[in-house]
C-alpha cells in the first residue's frame, strides 16, 4: 500500500514539475521584450530613423541593409531633388520650352502618381506650383532664397500662375517635355512618400516583416514592436515652439499601415503682422491662411 501511494505521489509530482515549468516558459515567453536595431541617417533635408525587431531566423547585417537604404536615397535624390542643379527634375526646370529630357522610370512614376492625385483633388495638390513656391521666397530655380518670404503682388501672382496646371506636364514613357516658358516641377511633397515605400520594399525583400520606417513625418510600418504589440505613433500637438516628442496631442496605434502628418505650426513666416503657411495654393497662387495647424491621414501606403 505505501509502494503504491508512493507510485501515485511520485507521477503527481512529476506532473506538477512539469505544469510549473510549462507555465515558467509561458511567463518568460508572454514577457520578453525583444531587442531591436535603429538604423538613422539624414534624407532629403531631413533625418529618418528605422527600427527593425531582431529575428533569429534572419541574417540581419545592418551594415548592409544601412547601404542598401542610403543607396534608394541617394537614387531618388539624383532624380527628383530641386536642391541639386544636376538631379533629373532640375535639369528639367532648367530646360527651354520644348526640349525633352529623359528621365528614371522612377521619377516617371511619382510623376504620373502626382497627376492623378491633381485630378483628384481638382488640382489642390500640383507638382508644377514650384515657380509661384520661388516667387513667394524671391528664389531663383537654383534654390538660393532669401532667409524671409514675401508676399508678391497681385499683379506677379497673374502672371506665374501661367506656368501653373498639371495638364501642362507632358510626359511620354520616359519623356519628359517642358510645355511652357518658365514651367518648373517640385515633388517634395510626394516623393519622400514615395521613398518610404520604396525602402518598404526593400526591408521586405530582405526577408525583414517587423519595422518601422520614419523620414520626416511619413511613417510605415510592419508587423509588431519589440513588445510584441501593434506599433505606437505619437502625434505632436500643433503648437508653435513645441520641440517633436515634447507634448503629444494623440497616440495613434498602426497595424500594417502608414501615416502622414503635415502642419504649418513649424513652418511658416509672418508678414505685416499675418501669418501665412509654407504651402502655395496652386489653384490660386496664394499662401496658405488656414486655422488648420496639422493633419494626419492614414492609409495602406
Amino acid at each position: 500500500m505505501i509502494v503504491l501511494v508512493n507510485r501515485y505521489l511520485f507521477i503527481f509530482l512529476s506532473k506538477a514539475r512539469l505544469l510549473l515549468g510549462f507555465l515558467f516558459l509561458l511567463i518568460i515567453s508572454c514577457s520578453r521584450i525583444e531587442s531591436v536595431e535603429e538604423i538613422k541617417g539624414m534624407a532629403w533635408g531631413t533625418s529618418y530613423s528605422i527600427i527593425i525587431v531582431e529575428d533569429s531566423n534572419i541574417n540581419m547585417d545592418i551594415t548592409s541593409i544601412k547601404i542598401g537604404i542610403d543607396s534608394i536615397i541617394n537614387n531618388i535624390d539624383e532624380q527628383m531633388s530641386t536642391y541639386k542643379l544636376n538631379s533629373e527634375i532640375s535639369l528639367f526646370n532648367q530646360m527651354p520650352i520644348d526640349a525633352v529630357i529623359k528621365i528614371s522610370s522612377g521619377f516617371a512614376e511619382v510623376i504620373n502618381r502626382s497627376i492623378y492625385w491633381s485630378k483628384l483633388t481638382s488640382n489642390a495638390f500640383d507638382i508644377s506650383v514650384f515657380p509661384m513656391v520661388l516667387l513667394w521666397r524671391k528664389g531663383k530655380e537654383d534654390r538660393e532664397y532669401k532667409d524671409v518670404w514675401e508676399p508678391p503682388s497681385d499683379f506677379d501672382v497673374f502672371m506665374e500662375m501661367s506656368k501653373i496646371g498639371s495638364n501642362k506636364i507632358r510626359l511620354n514613357g520616359l519623356n519628359l517635355s517642358k510645355t511652357t516658358k518658365g514651367q518648373m516641377l517640385d515633388v517634395n511633397a510626394i516623393a519622400k512618400g514615395w521613398g518610404v515605400d520604396q525602402i518598404f520594399g526593400y526591408l521586405i525583400s530582405r526577408g525583414l516583416d517587423r519595422f518601422m520606417i520614419e523620414i520626416g513625418g511619413e511613417i510605415r510600418v510592419i508587423g509588431k514592436n519589440k513588445e510584441g504589440k501593434k506599433w505606437k505613433i505619437g502625434i505632436d500637438k500643433p503648437i508653435v515652439g513645441n520641440e517633436p516628442g515634447d507634448d503629444m496631442l494623440a497616440v495613434i496605434t498602426l497595424d500594417n499601415k502608414a501615416m502622414a502628418t503635415s502642419g504649418n505650426y513649424r513652418n511658416f513666416f509672418e508678414f505685416d503682422n499675418r501669418q501665412f503657411s509654407h504651402i502655395v495654393n496652386p489653384r490660386n497662387g496664394y499662401a496658405i491662411q488656414s486655422s488648420i495647424s496639422s493633419v494626419s491621414v492614414l492609409g495602406p501606403n
